[in-house]
């Protein structure tokens, strides 16, 4: 008897919680003063709502391929960006590139040289144009700035948009 007691009392419990979670939720208040109200109706709700967004959603793919199919012919339009490479020395060469590539290694490959690895994060690069820095021996290493930022992302994550500056610089830590 006690054990069927404490049951009962977790199941109450267990389902005055979830009301409580669900009108806190996006619920109405209306539903919070129905907390007294069995679990069905709650159910019912939910599954009104359910099919609510499913109709929605069985709407939207129309809308949806449309925006899709002007996205994609969005992103293959072409990119002017421009491209600094400041060597050791200070010398720098200047690029100005078209290209339909996302992102910056794609989009720089065709112009200039680079040497690097895979790595867990993405490529790492060691030379441009020949130009090796090495990190192990003395610090050096290739930085990217992107609009006269440092960049957050690695040369083959970093994305590329119209009007873009890029600079490959040589740097040491």
């Amino acid at each position: 008897m006690k054990t069927r007691n404490y049951r009962i009392l977790s199941l109450l419990t267990a389902l005055m919680l979830s009301l409580a979670l669900l009108s806190g939720c996006g619920g109405s208040s209306a539903d919070a003063s129905q907390s007294s109200g069995s679990a069905a109706s709650s159910v019912a709700t939910e599954d009104a709502s359910a099919s609510s967004a499913t109709a929605e959603e069985s709407a939207a793919p129309a809308e949806s391929s449309a925006a899709e199919a002007e996205s994609s012919t969005a992103d293959a339009e072409t990119k002017h960006i421009t491209l600094t490479v400041t060597y050791a020395d200070g010398s720098s060469d200047n690029y100005e590139i078209d290209t339909e590539a996302d992102y910056l290694k794609d989009a720089i490959d065709a112009t200039v040289e680079l040497g690097g690895e895979e790595s867990d994060y993405g490529f790492y690069i060691t030379s441009v144009n020949g130009v090796e820095a090495d990190y192990d021996a003395d610090g050096a290493y290739w930085a990217i700035y992107v609009n006269d930022t440092y960049g957050s992302y690695g040369v083959d994550s970093q994305p590329v948009a119209d009007g873009d500056s890029f600079a490959l610089v040589y740097e040491v830590y």
